[in-house]
């Protein structure tokens, strides 16, 4: 059961330091939501752990020139996670927006020898033949089959190329694993022999996607006493770094260690594979790459190449300007994964003219541009909406002779449905067909999320049956589109139907398919349901993220109240579908409503409290669903405690909030300082930032502290084209803040007509007709002026639509000449 503050408690606490006031905040959440500090050692032992990573002299890594870029060196490990930072009066990039949840399909860059198959022998091929005809279960026939063939295989090599031709025809990672057992007695009772085959069927395993049988052959052989080698150990490392479980390799390497065995070059280039797949912080990843420099082992171009991958995945363009650059200058090479990595990781940053200069700079190092290169810069072009240019790239591969691969095609296929292309789409679908290009789920999912923000839910659904008609398995992403298309649609009986099917697939649920879920959840007013399915998610260790947090958050400000009229509603709770009875009809009355909005600031400083003990960094959109819910709680005092609670944690930007809603003039000079920080990031970010800001000071009778800040927000360009002498278009604002836009922009008028200056005919102000209104015309925003401009007695009338073409047109309201 919460504890929450009274107003009384919380008063008193703020007299106290930050400090105790901080462990107050702290006091109120559920235990649960209790944090464990880190020791405040550990930085120093982090220090201590790593020195400068390139010594002189003896070490045998001496032949490595050291290396003089900041991403290398540095005084704390960077595999020691960092405290929490203190607050300071700077906003990062995490403040942004968050964009998307989806996460990018994975795809191979092309490969090194590793991944080639090697030639095998005519025995060897005959042999899998034998093995191919044999179920996996029957063992004693396994045996017999590769008994039969003892005579012709040579040696353990052979066995080895077995399990490995088996890998790659059959895919069946239990045909192989039971083919391991099957080979063991086999190949000699040498500990040398059996340790090459637990190699080769732990590689074999690992690049059918099954570590985890991996690691069961790997305890085998542990426990047989053949597993305790390099070989044994590096393989299971790349086994889980392929289907990037960081944390599992992480733990391999460090077993590895504790065993007496010394890592080689091959083991930490996995582990920084792994570290780069797994999406672990770049500085957990460099600080392995240390760790390798500090054993006296000189890094290849595969150490680079995932280094440079890590990069890529990280969006840091500059570290993966600085690999780039090293690669050179400790004389590695540069190969076609290079090229391509570093061009991925400049597309991913939207820096599209430096990626084409690389393509140059590969030209002219005698490396040509593969398809690879060609899909990744159409992939990057049409992120950025250049839709025209990555459609030439297309026309330049034509002229090289350069065949479009699937991935491609799914590249070319999502531009034609963005742009709403359709007979295109056919084409290029046809095109496949005849090369024999089988559309996978990739493909699937690109062309129903294409087709589903287009609203063509005829196509979705065909595109789901067709799925199933070839095979194709739907993706845990499938599913989180499904769910997303249907739920704003308002199609939620479908979006729970797809949440069903989800479950009885098998498949691991992600933070995307939870996040999806929850948003439906929410938006039905199941705000229990949605807690229970965040509660459920953290339990399968699925860490949620600022998008997860920012729906509950924003449900709590918006959820529905429920009348006598509205009918049951299904939802989910403990991961069942349960009926929410209507709570109307259980006595429900307009003063449990106040109390229900009032209670629901509590659970959102909850909520809050649990993000940053998570490291979950908050945004502008948490920021805005918080005042949000301020808005509509009606309790000036229950907002202004929650605003007080949340400075706390961030004083900057909460700090400016609370001071503005209780009218403090001191707290200008910060508030600006706010302003500026937003100055330097992006339009949709800031325009956010100054609409929530003005809607709760207006809300609660704030009126000159929201016109002030409508004004800054004029000044310094926020909405663009909204203000001017005569006109003003308030389409992008929210409610609150035009209001407050129009009182600013109507004492200016009266200004202008006390100086004395000439007017025209026409004054006009340009609501919008409301594009998510179900009647065209009917805006929330049109209703909320045309309501302030009667209450003042503006003489303003709407401008009627002549045509149905002008009801495409924003509502204009006029003044009468």
């Amino acid at each position: 059961m919460a504890t929450h503050f009274t107003p009384s408690q919380a008063h008193a606490a703020s007299h106290h330091s930050a400090a105790a006031a901080a462990a107050a905040a702290t006091a109120t959440a559920t235990a649960r939501l209790h944090a464990s500090a880190p020791p405040a050692s550990a930085s120093a032992a982090a220090a201590a752990l790593c020195p400068p990573p390139f010594r002189a002299a003896a070490s045998p890594a001496a032949g490595c020139p050291p290396v003089q870029n900041p991403i290398f060196v540095g005084p704390s490990a960077p595999w020691v996670q960092p405290q929490r930072a203190a607050v300071g009066s700077a906003l990062g990039p995490e403040f942004r927006r968050a964009r998307t949840t989806k996460t990018i399909s994975k795809r191979s860059r092309g490969g090194g020898a590793q991944d080639r198959p090697r030639a095998s022998s005519a025995a060897v091929g005959r042999c899998v033949d034998k093995l191919l005809r044999v179920a996996s279960e029957d063992r004693r026939a396994l045996g017999a089959a590769l008994s039969s063939s003892k005579g012709d295989l040579v040696g353990p090599e052979d066995y080895c190329q077995v399990l490995r031709e088996l890998g790659d025809r059959d895919k069946s990672a239990p045909h192989a694993f039971e083919v391991f057992y099957a080979a063991l007695p086999l190949v000699g009772g040498g500990a040398v022999d059996k340790g090459k085959l637990l190699t080769a069927a732990i590689g074999a395993l690992g690049k059918m996607g099954r570590p985890d049988l991996a690691r069961r052959a790997f305890d085998t052989g542990i426990a047989g006493g053949y597993g305790n080698t390099v070989f044994a150990h590096s393989a299971l490392i790349s086994a889980y770094a392929r289907s990037g479980l960081a944390t599992e390799a992480m733990g391999v390497l460090e077993s590895m260690k504790t065993a007496g065995l010394r890592p080689t070059t091959v083991s930490y280039n996995a582990v920084i594979d792994a570290c780069g797949k797994g999406g672990v912080d770049l500085r957990f990843t460099l600080g392995y790459f240390r760790q390798m420099l500090q054993d006296g082992l000189c890094p290849d171009r595969k150490t680079f190449n995932s280094l440079l991958a890590a990069c890529s995945r990280a969006g840091h363009l500059e570290d993966a300007r600085t690999v780039f650059d090293e690669m050179i200058h400790l004389g590695s090479g540069r190969d076609i994964y290079t090229y391509n990595t570093f061009v991925d990781a400049i597309c991913k940053c939207g820096n599209m003219e430096l990626a084409m200069q690389v393509v140059l700079d590969m030209e002219a190092n005698n490396v040509k541009p593969n398809v690879v290169t060609y899909s990744t810069l159409m992939d990057g072009y049409s992120k950025l909406e250049k839709y025209e240019e990555a459609l030439k790239l297309r026309e330049k591969m034509k002229s090289l002779g350069i065949q479009l691969d699937r991935v491609c095609y799914n590249t070319l296929l999502a531009i034609y449905v963005k742009t709403g292309k359709y007979e295109e789409i056919a084409t290029v679908c046809e095109e496949m067909e005849n090369l024999g290009i089988e559309k996978d789920t990739v493909t699937y999912n690109s062309l129903i999320n294409g087709y589903g923000k287009q609203g063509r839910l005829d196509m979705v659904s065909f595109l789901v049956q067709d799925m199933r008609a070839r095979g194709v398995a739907p993706s845990v992403l499938t599913y989180s589109t499904l769910i997303d298309i249907y739920s704003k649609a308002g199609m939620h009986g479908d979006a729970f139907n797809v949440y069903l099917d989800f479950k009885e697939s098998g498949l691991k649920a992600d933070v995307v398919l939870f996040s999806s879920f929850i948003d439906i959840l929410a938006k039905n007013g199941l705000v229990e349901c949605a807690l229970s399915l965040l509660d459920e998610m953290t339990k399968m260790g699925i860490k949620p993220n600022v998008v997860t947090y920012n729906t509950i958050i924003d449900a709590f400000g918006k959820s529905k109240i429920l009348t006598e009229e509205d009918p049951e509603i299904v939802g989910v709770y403990g991961g069942q579908i349960v009926r929410a009875y209507n709570p109307a009809t259980r006595g429900h009355s307009t003063i449990d409503v106040r109390m229900r909005r009032s209670q629901e600031l509590f659970f959102i400083l909850e909520l809050f409290q649990k993000m940053v003990q998570q490291g979950v960094r908050p945004n502008v959109v948490t920021f805005s669903a918080i005042l949000n819910a301020c808005s509509r709680c009606n309790s000036f005092e229950d907002a202004a405690l929650l605003l007080e609670q949340l400075r706390l944690f961030d004083n900057f930007v909460y700090g400016v909030a609370y001071g503005l809603l209780m009218g403090h003039r001191e707290v200008w000079s910060q508030a600006r300082s706010l302003f500026n920080q937003l100055g330097r990031m992006d339009s949709p970010t800031s325009s956010a930032f100054y609409n929530a800001l003005t809607d709760v000071l207006w809300h609660f009778g704030q009126r000159q502290g929201a016109q002030q800040i409508v004004l800054e927000g004029v000044n310094r360009r926020v909405w663009e084209n909204t203000w001017s002498e005569f006109c003003l278009d308030l389409h992008l604002m929210s409610c609150g803040a035009a209001q407050a836009m129009v009182h600013a922009w109507l004492l200016n008028v009266r200004s202008i007509v006390f100086e004395g200056r000439a007017m025209p005919e026409f004054l006009s102000i340009l609501t919008g007709w409301g594009k998510h209104s179900k009647i065209a015309g009917s805006s929330t925003l049109r209703r909320v002026i045309e309501a302030l401009l009667l209450s003042i007695g503006a003489p303003f009338q709407v401008e009627r639509a002549l045509t149905l073409e002008d009801l495409s047109h924003p509502v204009l309201w006029w003044l009468l000449g």
